[in-house]
């Protein structure tokens, strides 16, 4: 089954698509530099049992938090960027790629104590294949922030809410939102703003936000449950589990994303909303979609969407996303197109 849309509902997105613009999000979280390296297996080594690579091009792009800042812009909103990167080449090579797409990386601590959470892959295959990973080398900062860099990230959080519209936060797991975060958070949501979480593995701390945006086995993770070894309906698994985490949190909804299964939408009161995928099940690469979603699902709140219809057009973000290598983020022109191709002729993102 293949998400399709009507005239109605394509006018209403491209309607929400409008207000993107005059958005302005404050994305609080973990900042990822993310570089691939491409290379042709050319040998084996003679020094040990392992393929010598010759080198061929290197990529770099935003990950984690600011993928999702990478998305936002791509979407047309503007940003301001709140989180900590090391005084390194990864953290300056973040930060000024950031600054030149057009986010504010003035709220941005850099520290010489941390180091920039880093994830180098190493991918190799032949001229005319497809390159495969074949290693992946990590730089993690080795301890969490110190209680004064949490006070010092919480003071910039503050002092942005004067100027921010709605909010994001991008959980990986490496403790940088303190429960003065947290409580100012959904301070905002009281006052009336959007706040959006999508957290790796602490989703259940994330009380009376706007919405939580899980996947499939972060949420069956939250409550100790192993996507592998469950026997019978996933279906049925995914929605009492849903429900529950919906009224633990006490959300305004919680979108649960499923990959080649699509999404599933939670709102008090209401029976879960199956949304099937958008495209083709046929995915190249899943790599950064939930951050597309989070974009895309918090600027349609933002513009005052319908909770079915923020996850509806953000669901046609991550049909278009997965269509893409690596974290490309999706552009508001490739959203438009998609929405109105499967308006006009029920063609998904695999056929821009």
């Amino acid at each position: 089954m293949v998400m399709t849309v009507d005239e109605a509902e394509l006018q209403q997105y491209l309607g929400v698509m409008e207000t993107f613009p005059g958005v302005r999000v404050g994305v609080i979280g973990d900042l990822v530099a993310d570089s691939y390296v491409y290379g042709i297996a050319c040998r084996v080594s003679r020094e040990a049992p392992v393929l010598i690579l010759r080198y061929e091009r290197e990529e770099f792009f935003p990950g984690g938090a600011a993928n999702t800042v990478s998305n936002l812009l791509a979407l047309g909103s503007r940003v301001l960027v709140l989180g900590m990167v090391g005084d390194d080449p990864p953290g300056k090579k973040l930060l000024k790629h950031l600054e030149a797409m057009g986010a504010d990386i003035s709220s941005v601590i850099c520290s010489p104590a941390w180091k920039t959470i880093a994830k180098s892959r190493i991918l190799a295959g032949d001229y005319h294949t497809k390159k495969q990973q074949m290693l992946r080398i990590d730089q993690e900062p080795g301890r969490s922030p110190t209680s004064e860099e949490l006070d010092i990230l919480e003071e910039k959080v503050r002092a942005a809410a004067d100027s921010v519209d709605a909010w994001v936060v991008s959980d990986y797991g490496y403790n940088l939102l303190s429960p003065g975060i947290f409580q100012f958070v959904r301070d905002e949501v009281a006052r009336g703003k959007v706040a959006v979480a999508d957290s790796r593995y602490r989703i259940r701390e994330f009380r009376g936000l706007t919405l939580v945006t899980p996947n499939e086995a972060e949420l069956l993770s939250a409550y100790g449950l192993d996507q592998v070894t469950i026997e019978g309906d996933i279906d049925e698994v995914i929605a009492d589990t849903g429900r529950r985490l919906l009224r633990d949190l006490e959300t305004r909804a919680v979108l649960v994303t499923r990959g080649n299964r699509g999404m599933m939408l939670f709102e008090p009161g209401q029976e879960p909303r199956s949304i099937p995928i958008s495209g083709t099940a046929d995915i190249v690469d899943v790599s950064g979609a939930g951050d597309t979603v989070v974009s895309a699902v918090t600027l349609s709140l933002a513009g005052h969407s319908s909770l079915q219809n923020a996850a509806r057009l953000a669901n046609i973000a991550a049909g278009v996303k997965v269509m893409k290598h690596g974290t490309l983020p999706v552009s508001s022109a490739e959203l438009r197109v998609a929405a109105w191709k499967l308006a006009m002729n029920g063609r998904g993102p695999s056929n821009n």
